[in-house]
């Protein structure tokens, strides 16, 4: 197999998604810590915020290195994206049962991510024997 098949394809793409949403949703909390008007409980909801940034600067930062790692990566790269796959699946989830609006969103991306990672077709890309280059 020489080219990457249609669902490793847009795997990877899903998980550019992923990683391109946590990295606006680091700007979007890391500005919301920064306008926060402390009170009561601001030193709290400060440290919620940031450790929320936090998470979803992890999460686009693993996205966005598992994504550049699918045309030479191992087992271990779709393992990560399916990984992935399922802390999205996970987020989605929790911020639907929250009412917030997007965590669908974030739900189906995930299993879309989950389903397309552990595709047969995805298996045997990431399994096939590797070129070596030849010495110089």
């Amino acid at each position: 197999m020489t080219q990457m098949p249609g669902t490793a394809r847009c795997a990877r793409a899903v998980l550019v998604v992923v990683a391109t949403s946590s990295a606006v949703a680091v700007a979007w909390l890391t500005a919301a810590a920064a306008t926060l008007e402390t009170g009561a409980l601001g030193a709290l909801v400060l440290g919620i915020l940031l450790l929320a940034a936090i998470a979803s600067a992890a999460l686009a930062i693993t996205s966005f290195t598992i994504a550049a790692k699918f045309t030479h990566g191992s087992n271990k790269t779709r393992t990560g994206a399916a990984v992935v796959g399922w802390i999205t699946i996970l987020v989605g989830t929790i911020a639907v049962l929250t009412n917030h609006p997007i965590g669908a969103t974030g739900a189906a991306a995930g299993t879309l991510l989950t389903a397309l990672s552990t595709r047969q077709d995805t298996r045997d890309w990431f399994d096939r024997p590797r070129v070596l280059p030849l010495p110089r």
